[in-house]
């Protein structure tokens, strides 16, 4: 059984929140491109949880994925 919250106190389960995407993969190719910019890294990061990651071409994680999931359309047109 689940507690409920009274208002008083916060319970831990309240607090949960997404937290944001991360690629440790993404991380290694913008480090080996250099990028030092927040904005670019950023942009990459939101990219990639779009599931339109800059580096999907040459990694191996996405094809494995893809690879696993099968053919997935990423826009509706």
């Amino acid at each position: 059984m689940r507690p409920h919250s009274t208002g008083l106190v916060a319970l831990h389960d309240d607090r949960q929140k997404e937290r944001g995407f991360n690629c440790m993969q993404l991380i290694a190719y913008l480090v080996a491109d250099g990028v030092t910019s927040w904005a670019r890294w950023h942009g990459a990061h939101m990219q990639a949880a779009a599931g339109l990651c800059p580096y999907a071409d040459g990694c191996p994680i996405h094809a494995r994925t893809a690879k696993r999931i099968g053919a997935v359309q990423m826009t509706l047109f």
